[in-house]
């Protein structure tokens, strides 16, 4: 199976699993990619996800250009076999998805890794977006998300030169919010989850939105609007009065996600 699915308490580990072929994205991975963010949307038990790449050498070096190049339509976005429309990456998906970059993040894997919220990298870690020399278009939202996540010169250059940054710089630039040894990338990842999975869910669910509908998609006021609607909503869960009791009564919080 290209794709592995396991579980960690309340975070859903995904894990890249195509190791011969550098993880690339093919048809079947591409679709049980969708799967596995619809699982994450829906399961109220899962609260994080992990998303990581099978052996040491790469995350996921992008599309696999030979079944790519054999497919006439060239378009997977509609799945195999009647499955439903698959997606790269967790798109309007509010609970927390972290990457744990392990060796080459290239492509589409770049345009999966910048689609997570949070990216933990090993030292031979590299990035890049490779499209310009293939005469395409970096796609899955990479020029979008570098132009917003990195300096705009940066993510200038790592676009029209297609070449590789690595992890040291990808670090300074602010790509990945860490560097970890290899052999400790996993475990620092599910570390982070574990630290996520202990704050109010629909909180951290709810912040989420605010941050990327109103500080990416909407003017200043817009986005205060938005957080002030969700503050409101929030602040009638049981979560929030759960939160402010245990502060009162000095123990830890026991969130519930209503």
């Amino acid at each position: 199976m290209p794709i592995d699915l396991t579980r960690s308490g309340r975070t859903l580990i995904i894990t890249l699993n195509r190791p011969e072929a550098m993880n690339s994205v093919d048809p079947e991975m591409y679709e049980q990619l969708g799967a596995a963010w619809d699982e994450l949307e829906r399961d109220d038990s899962l609260f994080v996800a992990v998303v990581t790449g099978a052996g040491e050498r790469a995350f996921c070096a992008g599309r696999d250009l030979v079944k790519s190049a054999a497919d006439a339509a060239n378009d997977w976005s509609q799945g195999r076999s009647g499955a439903p429309a698959a997606r790269l990456t967790p798109e309007g998906i509010w609970k927390p998805v972290i990457a744990a970059v392990n060796g080459h993040c290239l492509a589409a894997g770049l345009a999966l890794a910048l689609g997570c919220d949070l990216r933990i990298a090993s030292p031979n870690a590299t990035f890049g977006t490779m499209a310009a020399k293939r005469g395409i278009v970096a796609g899955g939202g990479q020029t979008q998300r570098l132009a917003r996540y990195i300096p705009f010169g940066k993510a200038m250059e790592m676009v029209l030169f297609g070449e590789r940054v690595g992890a040291e710089e990808a670090y300074r630039i602010g790509l990945v919010n860490a560097l970890v040894p290899q052999d400790q990338l996993l475990d620092t990842a599910l570390e982070w989850s574990a630290r996520l999975c202990e704050n109010g869910p629909l909180a951290v669910q709810a912040m989420k939105r605010a941050m990327y509908e109103g500080g990416l998609d909407q003017t200043f006021r817009e986005g205060m609007r938005l957080e002030a609607r969700l503050y409101n909503e929030i602040m009638k869960t049981e979560d929030a009065a759960e939160g402010q009791r245990s502060f009162a009564e000095k123990r830890k919080p026991e969130f519930k996600g209503r």
